[in-house]
């Protein structure tokens, strides 16, 4: 299988460098921007207020003779003059049109003003003054303007249905008069003779800032018959704003770099390095691999009074208590591996007090038996017990003291004892737990107590002389080789209360007949889902063991209730004891 490739680390320091680089080029760049705008602003304001102030100069205060506007386009606006204008387009001569104008009268404004200057003496003068004449006198005007105003072009212009058509440029040639012009997209918006205020645009690569009047007819003093414009070349301006915009730049190149590189010598001295130093203590600390003493808790050159300071005094406390928990975690492990083994050793002083040889008594044909304790924990609460009192009598006995772990072991071994004993003095099995109950609740400031069943078997008669205090009903097998709950009288638990008089009953066990008793660890063993094995299992489970000895019948049971609880945890000591009765025969069986 491929190995997924390990993502490339990336060091504190150039996350905190490229954060540092970043934030100071954003800002630089920024405050560049924002001082090239400002720049730009403030030059192009004053040029489009000259413009705009140029423009209303000449448009407003009576420099432009309005009367020649007027009748000149009244001289253009006709068939006659188009088609002069055409023929001069086609044959690529201007003196076509001059020609023609030479031969027109002057318009009326300007021969008044003749007439008041020379009059009609003055023949030189009024053959001058054709609509040639004027129109040259005009351009001479308009040349004026441009050098009185510091301006590139002022000309006369006229929109008629959205079309703007040209009337007096000094700057072009005959031809132009009565051309439109190509559209321009920055007075798109403008389909009239308008006032048009300052507007810097590009136009065939050029840059200019151009602003326009009305021109109103000075006869009727109402109509808008034309527009002067008046434009400035501002290629000048945009070469200025490019050597303000390299030269700041590079100034805020040279102070960003000072800036970072100051910036980057705090961050080391600041972060990076104090930082570094915490992380190689802290490494140094966790591999210590023969324990960790006080000699590992990190000293370093850090004097910083921030957070930095405080997460290295924090670090230190951090690696001081480690070293206090790890002394202090080898000493109750230590306790621990003592306490362990002292609870091994109680187990095996708790299992070499219960029966383990099987069979018990090879020399008796009269019955079989097999029992068997799994603990909880390391040592259990139940026992069981089985033994002769005399050669006719065989006692058996199964208890399960309350609690669990060593107190119910030392409890479960010191009843086991008492009973064991007062069993061999003789006595039924009533009178037997009678009096050890006095015994064990003299002095029982534990408050525990102990369930037991406790049978003696006649081995001669198959007589089975019972009593149970508090403990689960057997299960008995007759001679039709079905296991059934026997409900038996229940006294009083064993230690639960002095003064009780606990009463026997009594079984006839026939040859082939069996007993099984057992504590609540088997039908209260839970599964994963919290479901108790419970008592219909348990009678299913010892039907299905037809035809097998007493050993094989716990296996079997064992192996349904493991079965059941799939490995989840056990909580209760599981113990079992069951008794084949074969009756007096002249020899044991063959196995």
């Amino acid at each position: 299988m491929r190995q997924e490739r390990k993502r490339r680390r990336i060091g504190l320091q150039i996350k905190l460098n490229a954060l540092s680089i970043i934030s100071i080029i954003l800002v630089s760049a920024g405050l560049a921007l924002i001082t090239y705008g400002v720049y730009c602003r403030k030059v192009d304001s004053i040029y489009i207020e000259q413009v705009e102030r140029s423009a209303l100069a000449v448009g407003t205060e009576g420099y432009l003779p309005y009367g020649y506007v007027v009748h000149f386009l009244e001289k253009i606006d006709t068939d006659e003059f188009r088609d002069v204008h055409r023929r001069a387009v086609e044959a690529e001569d201007e003196t076509i049109i001059e020609e023609w104008m030479y031969q027109q009268p002057p318009v009326y404004y300007l021969q008044d003003q003749l007439e008041r200057e020379g009059g009609e003496s003055n023949v030189v003068n009024r053959e001058y003054y054709t609509l040639l004449g004027n129109y040259r006198d005009f351009v001479e005007v308009l040349k004026s303007y441009i050098s009185a105003f510091d301006v590139m072009d002022v000309y006369v212009q006229y929109v008629s249905e959205g079309v703007t058509y040209n009337l007096v440029d000094p700057n072009e040639s005959l031809m132009i008069i009565g051309t439109p012009e190509e559209p321009i997209e920055a007075f798109s918006q403008y389909t009239g003779n308008d006032h048009i205020p300052a507007t810097i645009y590009q136009y065939n690569g050029q840059w200019l800032c151009t602003a326009c009047v009305p021109v109103k007819n000075d006869i009727t003093e109402k109509d808008i018959i034309a527009q002067l414009c008046v434009d400035l070349d501002m290629n000048d301006v945009f070469d200025e704003r490019q050597w303000f915009l390299i030269n700041s730049a590079t100034l805020i190149v040279v102070i960003t770099l000072a800036v970072m590189a100051f910036s980057l010598l705090l961050t080391w001295r600041m972060a990076t390095r104090p930082l570094k130093l915490l992380s190689k203590g802290a490494m140094d600390f966790a591999k210590g691999d023969a324990g960790i003493s006080e000699e590992d808790v990190i000293q370093l050159p850090i004097r910083s009074n921030d957070e930095i300071g405080d997460l290295y005094f924090e670090i230190r406390s951090m690696q001081q208590r480690i070293v206090e928990n790890t002394d202090r975690l080898t000493k109750i492990t230590a306790e621990r591996e003592r306490t362990r083994t002292e609870l091994s050793m109680a187990a095996q002083i708790q299992s070499s007090m219960l029966p383990r040889q099987f069979p018990p008594f090879p020399d008796r044909c009269e019955f079989d038996l097999y029992a068997s304790m799994d603990p909880a924990k390391a040592v259990g609460g139940d026992f069981y017990d089985f033994f002769m009192t005399d050669d006719d009598h065989l006692c058996l006995l199964i208890a399960d003291v309350s609690d669990k772990g060593v107190p119910a072991a030392l409890f479960m071994m010191s009843a086991k004892i008492l009973i064991n004993y007062r069993a061999r003095k003789g006595g039924s099995p009533g009178e037997i737990l009678t009096e050890i109950n006095e015994q064990i609740s003299r002095g029982n400031e534990s408050k525990m107590f102990v369930t037991v069943w406790i049978g003696i078997l006649d081995v001669n008669t198959g007589s089975l002389t019972c009593s149970n205090a508090g403990h689960e009903y057997p299960a008995i097998r007759r001679q039709d080789g079905v296991f059934r709950i026997f409900k038996d009288r229940h006294d009083l638990m064993v230690a639960a209360r002095p003064k009780i008089k606990y009463k026997d009953y009594e079984l006839q066990m026939e040859p082939g007949d069996a007993i099984f008793v057992y504590t609540d660890g088997v039908p209260e063993a839970n599964n994963a889902s919290g479901e108790m094995y419970g008592m219909k299992r348990l009678e299913n489970a010892l039907n299905r063991t037809a035809g097998l000895s007493p050993e094989g019948i716990l296996r079997a049971v064992h192996a349904d209730v493991d079965a059941f609880v799939d490995g989840a945890n056990q909580f209760d000591d599981l113990t079992m004891l069951c008794l084949e009765y074969r009756g007096k025969q002249s020899e044991k069986p063959a196995e």
